[in-house]
């Protein structure tokens, strides 16, 4: 004869890790703020959002778990996302998020939103598509060209700019009405992240730690040292300030006045990567990637950088 005898079933850590905002599953790729709302996406239709600067977080989960690659922000607040599936996904003022359909084979890689409120989104087989009802309806261009576009930006209404696969650059200067092709960034350069900062500015990271600057709209480009041979994956600015992130929790930060590039010392390292950035303004940015790896750093205006500690919410970051 057998007995036995089990302990009650406790579930309330489960239950608690569950309401957690963010998870160490949840594998962030971009960042989009529009004043105090901040949306960041991911994978398995992973979508958290804060309505104050990130300082709270609500998690949500879209229909069917689609893997998330970029969110941008369109003026008056319009938060849109793209899925690698040909989606397009739109925050409706309800606070749910509509699916509309892409056209199909864009293979999107990164979107953007410029000062009209037109949705631009870039993909494979060098295409560029935009939309000026909200994806309604879409109007396609290629390069023609067996190649993946993986940023687009428009720094104002007329001027934007998209890097991809061999280091191709097409640049626009009547709004997207054509594209032609700019400087390659040398050496075939992979991009992986890009920011530009007005009509000539621009700068571009990738493997390897390395950054490249334009200051002439792509006509020709200059490389900026790192100090640091880390694969960089995004990059953004806010005021004089620019923050790169990349492999390894690695963040780097430069101030424009003096163009040099620096470390930001850490609380946490680990393997896990970063890939989305976001700046609230010059001295305060959200950054998110792997691991549910999804916190605000602070930084110094005097203090070494390499030195300076990096604030962590333990609520919302997992590293």
């Amino acid at each position: 004869m057998l007995s036995g005898c089990e302990a009650p079933l406790d579930l309330s850590g489960v239950a608690a890790e569950k309401a957690k905002p963010t998870h160490r599953s949840d594998l962030f790729q971009a960042i989009a703020r529009f004043g105090d709302q901040v949306v960041v996406v991911g994978g398995m239709g992973t979508v958290v959002q804060s309505a104050d600067g990130g300082k709270q977080w609500h998690s949500t989960t879209l229909d069917g778990k689609p893997y998330l690659v970029d969110v941008t922000a369109c003026p008056g607040g319009g938060f849109y996302a793209i899925d690698k599936t040909d989606g397009l996904w739109s925050l409706e003022s309800d606070g749910r998020w509509k699916h509309q359909a892409l056209p199909e084979g864009t293979e999107p890689q990164a979107l953007a939103c410029n000062s009209d409120g037109v949705l631009w989104v870039v993909g494979g087989f060098s295409t560029i598509v935009h939309s000026n009802d909200a994806g309604g309806t879409w109007e396609s261009w290629s390069l023609e060209d067996d190649l993946y576009l993986t940023t687009i930006q428009f720094p104002d209404k007329e001027h934007g700019f998209a890097t991809g696969e061999f280091g191709t650059v097409l640049v626009t200067q009547d709004g997207g009405a054509t594209w032609e092709r700019g400087t390659d960034l040398p050496d075939s350069f992979y991009p992986q992240g890009a920011y530009f900062s007005d009509a000539l500015t621009g700068w571009v990271v990738g493997l390897s730690g390395t950054i490249w600057k334009t200051s002439d709209a792509a006509q020709t480009w200059e490389n900026i040292p790192s100090s640091s041979t880390t694969p960089l994956y995004g990059i953004r600015g806010a005021g004089d300030t620019l923050v790169a992130v990349g492999d390894n929790t690695t963040i780097m930060v430069s101030r424009r006045a003096d163009g040099t590039w620096a470390p930001l010392g850490q609380t946490k390292k680990s393997r896990t990567y970063l890939r989305g950035v976001a700046g609230l303004d010059r001295n305060h940015f959200v950054v998110a990637g792997g691991g549910g790896s999804l916190f605000s750093v602070t930084i110094p205006d005097k203090a070494p950088l390499a030195s300076a500690a990096a604030g962590h919410d333990a609520e919302t970051s997992h590293d």
